[in-house]
């Protein structure tokens, strides 16, 4: 039933994300990302995570920067019960390592749904408007879906608190809670929005797919990295002005717009997380096998950040 329920949901939401277009720079594909630079003598860190900062990066917008160069990278991440991402690093020379030196990875065991290595990021200030949260991601060649058709990579999440912003599947939000944008693949490793708002149709999330083109979708590659940026917009309090935007490689891929997630000025932009987590409530819906994605070059901002170049 509940599969059935997101076919026809999907399908709803396919026609009418086709429809919808996002603006935003493009990168310049099989190029890598610039590297990490030093701080300037005078500039302040002002933002969590590396003390280095990827060129072109404008500080006064990040509120994380994590390149994974430091064997104790944990410890300048800000959490609240979850723990900084990462199962542990890999090192050069590796086609897991996107530049630089490192990159980190999450474990996925065969059979289970979540993963070693989910992690969060608690911004010191919860964010008001919008908040752009972009990373290079790769599959470990041979990854596989298996028979589940849900995979959530990255998500924002709000609340009228912090503690707000765990749990609650299933459960919709009335405004004044809770919301939520997860961006997933499906077994095709098509590219969708999962979201929960004070307008949808259930007590689970709805879901919107991600488009290249009408008869396109947006899937990642399986073979080498792939740039991905997701983007919340709150609405104003009551107003249906709220929006979700993706980009795949630099490239716009999916946008809604009209969202309502609040009814009250308290309930704002409060987490972000890697969680690689396969979906569904059975073993079906559980990792296949025991694999690995990797991730580099994380980055959590107050404005659009972009894609600079993707690895080979």
């Amino acid at each position: 039933m509940k599969g059935r329920f997101f076919l026809a949901m999907g399908l709803v939401a396919l026609l009418g994300c086709a429809k919808e277009e996002v603006r935003q720079s493009s990168s310049i594909k099989g190029s890598i990302p610039p590297a990490s630079v030093p701080l300037p003598k005078d500039l302040v860190k002002t933002w969590d995570g590396s003390p280095n900062l990827e060129a072109g990066l404008h500080p006064r917008d990040i509120l994380l920067f994590e390149d994974f160069e430091e064997t104790d990278y944990r410890k300048n991440w800000r959490v609240h019960w979850g723990e900084a991402v990462g199962a542990g690093t890999v090192e050069n020379p590796s086609p897991y390592v996107l530049g630089g030196s490192r990159s980190a990875y999450l474990q996925n065991l065969k059979r289970q749904h979540g993963a070693i290595g989910a992690g969060e990021y608690v911004p010191g200030t919860p964010l008001d408007e919008a908040g752009f949260f972009r990373l290079y991601l790769r599959l470990q060649d041979g990854f596989s879906m298996g028979t589940s058709n849900q995979l959530k990579l990255i998500t924002i999440r709000g609340g009228s608190s912090i503690e707000k912003t765990y749990g609650g599947a299933g459960g919709k939000s009335d405004g004044t809670d809770k919301f939520s944008v997860d961006l997933c693949i499906d077994n095709s490793r098509s590219l969708h929005f999962y979201y929960y708002h004070a307008d949808q149709w259930g007590g689970f999330g709805d879901i919107t797919f991600c488009q290249i083109s009408f008869f396109r979708s947006a899937k990642i590659s399986r073979d080498r990295w792939n740039c991905l940026e997701l983007m919340l917009r709150n609405n104003t309090p009551g107003q249906k002005n709220g929006q979700l935007a993706a980009w795949l490689d630099g490239r716009p891929v999916g946008r809604v717009d009209g969202l309502r997630f609040r009814h009250s000025d308290a309930v704002k932009i409060r987490r972000f997380a890697v969680i690689d987590y396969f979906g569904g409530d059975n073993v079906m819906d559980t990792s296949p096998q025991d694999q690995r994605i990797y991730i580099d070059n994380l980055v959590i901002s107050r404005k659009p950040v972009g894609c600079s170049g993707l690895g080979s």
